[in-house]
């Protein structure tokens, strides 16, 4: 776990505590939950099914503590602001929309909850509105899992110090295609895009400046 689940809310505590009694029943109803399409688990999770809400937490909150830390270097703020998006999940469950995708949904609602946490609590960034996406920092590794190719570890030194030249827009492209495996329609919808040829446009541009680069 990130940190405490206790953290959550009390609701979220007391079924976590009860099914704690019966490990079997838990682990077994959260093997049925992890294998829902993500279409029925958010609709449980709306619906109130607590144990839907453990599964997308479980799922996807070490995934957003990344994604968050692309925005920051303060892990401290990342961490609190992770705690009160999940809280604030819990609480407004029922006027979400629908979706087919959790990870998309989560992504742009967190996206926004750490920019509008920045714009609130960081005088760096009230003093220059670019801060946060500058110091969008994410490093490719040789275990990323969308690299269609293995490279050696000289030569993934090279690309993080090629990435670091890219500006923050094309390193968030960057990030979302090869990292997180987000198609262009993906990318065009979380970076507000009008159009996917606008996504297709940013990626080419950057991979086009890596190329020189090296």
């Amino acid at each position: 776990m990130l940190y405490d689940k206790k953290t959550l809310s009390c609701g979220a505590t007391s079924c976590a505590s009860s099914a704690s009694h019966q490990p079997t029943t838990l682990n077994s109803n959260y093997s049925d939950h992890s294998k829902l399409s993500d279409k029925i688990l958010w609709e449980s999770f709306k619906s109130g099914d607590e144990l839907a809400f453990i599964t997308i937490y479980k799922q996807y909150a070490s995934q957003l503590y990344n994604y968050g830390c692309q925005f920051s270097e303060d892990k401290e703020m990342v961490k609190d602001c992770l705690q009160d998006f999940f809280i604030y999940l819990r609480k407004n469950r029922l006027g979400f929309g629908e979706t087919n995708s959790i990870k998309m949904y989560l992504y742009k609602a967190f996206k926004r909850r750490v920019v509008d946490y920045l714009k609130k609590n960081s005088s760096e960034f009230r003093s220059n509105k670019e801060f946060a996406f500058s110091q969008f920092a994410f490093e490719l590794s040789s275990e990323t899992m969308y690299i269609r190719q293995q490279v050696k570890t000289e030569q993934i030194e090279k690309l993080n110090k090629a990435l670091k030249t890219l500006d923050s827009k094309e390193r968030e492209a960057i990030y979302y295609f090869y990292y997180e495996g987000l198609s262009y329609e993906q990318i065009a919808e979380i970076l507000k895009f009008s159009h996917v040829s606008s996504a297709r446009r940013v990626m080419y541009r950057s991979l086009r400046h890596l190329r020189n680069f090296f």
